[in-house]
């Protein structure tokens, strides 16, 4: 296992005015001096429970355009909603589809099959839906690199409209980019150079529900309490696609999270396909946070999409059946998830046995026994265990197709697009990518990565940045309310970590079938029970043979934990070290 780097994150703000001024403890105003928070107003506005930021979706190039032509639609032509099959796609399917149904529309989706298609607009399927008399095609989660497939379309007569916000392809010329963009007839993306929306990061549902928002708006057919049921609804699941896309939360983002927990903790019925969902893992008398989100229930909705087609999961949440029913295609999606958990682990273990060190600094590997639909997943957990941005290519139909997962400072979207001519297509951004490429091209493609790669060795040792070196004797009640008034947390916003040093170890105990170890520490006569999943290797390797009486170091999380309806403090590890003493 690589050992990490505790890094102590370094700010020159004036950690007790702040305290001071905010009336907020110094460990706290150390934390969001630690993320660019440091004027009174932005600290204030962050930490506020009814804090709300959004942007007008007009700002963002297209809208109104696309706006229009789907209202114009709606009259008397018909429509496909091109989505895919990830719980981005599947949402921002879910969003547009019963926002146009709600309007009177003649609407349709259409999924393409991740195995049999592969991601994104194709031509088969342009043709096919132009055979059908589809007049209009909307991409949602897709279409910016859909160069070739768009003018395919508009030499058929279909007008297309792209909703995405994936990067765009571009030209290098000098140290200039200029982007290629689809010949669409309106492309929503903000990731397009020209376009002023102030806020970037948003994934295709958020991009969507902005979009609906603005047809319900302008659509005078709904009543005011439909149309807001809808909107509420349309913010859960564009929350739920915000935590599992792994976009920045922050901004607009995190308002969208903020307001889904809220809609959705109030009332987790609210899509009733969800609903069942939810019931079937055992949380509909549970609180809902971003965990749920993003390792409960996302997983399930990728599961459909991965391992058959991810129509089961749209249909789930469009469905108005019967309980019954519903909870049969619930139950299939946790099948699903469960296959592609066995899948994932046999795979990622076969792909580490096969590495050899010293690592190249860009990890291309092939594994022909791998089911492409885990190829992202087994990449994430093969770049979590190197801390090398790795593409694992396995052999799709009748091609090889590749899943990149990346670190920071390595652009892999960048990257591949200095080699498109290895590719038969590709796309993604910074910290992921997908291609399919020619087999004779895949040693080429990791020669070139590495050749060009300028990362130096100290990029490959992975770092968690403490927020602060705190002792037991700061930790209150009263801290960890502060601390979570900054919640909720994801990419960008990220759980405030602190280190501790010399804690006496009084005892641990392993739970090895659920790789989970719990502590209780002790330092200066005050003591906190610790949980630690998935540090049960490290602990091996630290070699220590007592269940108690030694000393750690430890880099943790601070959380309130409810056991017999009373809550306690709890640690929550990210890492362990012996202690020097």
């Amino acid at each position: 296992m690589i050992k990490n780097e505790w890094r102590l994150i370094q700010t020159d703000a004036n950690i007790e005015l702040m305290s001071d001024t905010l009336k907020i403890n110094p460990i706290t105003a150390q934390v969001l001096a630690n993320r660019g928070l440091r004027s009174k107003k932005a600290a204030i506005n962050f930490l506020s429970v009814n804090e709300v930021i959004t942007h007008d979706g007009f700002l963002m190039k297209d809208m109104k355009k696309a706006a229009e032509r789907i209202l114009k639609a709606s009259k008397s032509e018909k429509i496909i909603i091109y989505g895919d099959y990830d719980a981005d796609g599947i949402m921002s399917t879910v969003i547009l589809y019963k926002t146009l149904k709600s309007i009177g529309a003649n609407v349709s989706y259409y999924i393409p099959h991740r195995q049999d298609e592969g991601y994104g607009l194709n031509s088969e399927a342009v043709k096919k839906l132009a055979l059908d008399g589809v007049d209009l095609i909307i991409t949602v989660d897709n279409g910016i690199s859909a160069i070739n497939e768009v003018n395919e379309a508009n030499a058929l007569g279909v007008d297309v409209i792209i909703v995405d916000h994936h990067e765009p392809r571009f030209e290098l010329i000098g140290s200039t980019k200029t982007d290629i963009i689809p010949d669409a007839y309106a492309v929503v993306d903000p990731k397009q150079s020209e376009c002023e929306y102030p806020f970037k990061e948003m994934c295709g549902a958020g991009i969507v529900l902005k979009l609906a928002l603005i047809i319900l708006g302008d659509n005078k057919e709904n009543s005011k309490e439909h149309s807001k049921e809808l909107a509420d609804e349309f913010f859960v699941l564009a929350g739920i696609a915000t935590l599992c896309d792994i976009v920045d939360l922050v901004d607009e983002n995190r308002t969208i999270v903020k307001k889904a927990l809220k809609i959705l903790n109030k009332n987790k019925l609210i899509n009733p396909g969800l609903g069942s969902l939810i019931t079937l893992r055992g949380y509909l008398n549970k609180t809902i946070d971003t965990f749920t989100f993003g390792f409960v229930i996302g997983p399930c909705l990728n599961a459909a999409g991965r391992l058959d087609k991810a129509d089961i999961a749209v249909e789930l949440l469009l469905s108005d059946s019967d309980t019954k029913k519903r909870l049969e295609m619930a139950d299939k999606l946790v099948f699903y998830n469960d296959k592609r958990k066995h899948l994932t682990t046999e795979c990622a273990e076969r792909v580490l046995e096969s590495l050899s060190k010293p690592y190249d600094k860009v990890l291309v590997v092939t594994d022909t026994k791998a089911h492409e639909s885990v190829a992202g997943i087994v990449a994430g957990r093969v770049k979590e265990a190197t801390h090398r941005p790795t593409i694992l290519i396995t052999c799709g139909d009748g091609a090889m197709k590749g899943s990149g997962r990346s670190i920071p400072n390595y652009n892999m979207f960048e990257a591949l697009m200095k080699n498109k001519d290895l590719f038969e297509r590709f796309g993604g951004h910074a910290m992921a990518a997908g291609l399919t490429i020619l087999e004779e091209n895949i040693d080429v493609l990791r020669e070139r990565l590495n050749k060009t790669c300028e990362l130096s060795e100290e990029a490959f040792i992975p770092v968690i940045e403490i927020d602060k070196e705190i002792t037991f004797t700061e930790i209150n009640f009263e801290l960890v309310r502060e601390l979570g008034a900054m919640a909720p947390y994801g990419k960008s916003n990220e759980e405030p970590t602190f280190s501790a040093y010399n804690l006496y170890t009084e005892n641990v105990k392993m739970i090895p079938e659920k790789n989970t170890l719990i502590f209780t520490f002790s330092q200066n006569g005050k003591r906190f029970k610790a949980v630690a999943f998935g540090l049960n290797s490290k602990f091996d390797e630290l070699n220590i043979k007592a269940k108690g009486g030694f000393y750690l170091d430890a880099a943790f999380h601070i959380e309130l934990n409810l056991w017999n309806n009373n809550e306690e403090i709890q640690l929550r590890l990210k890492d362990i070290e012996l202690s020097n003493n």
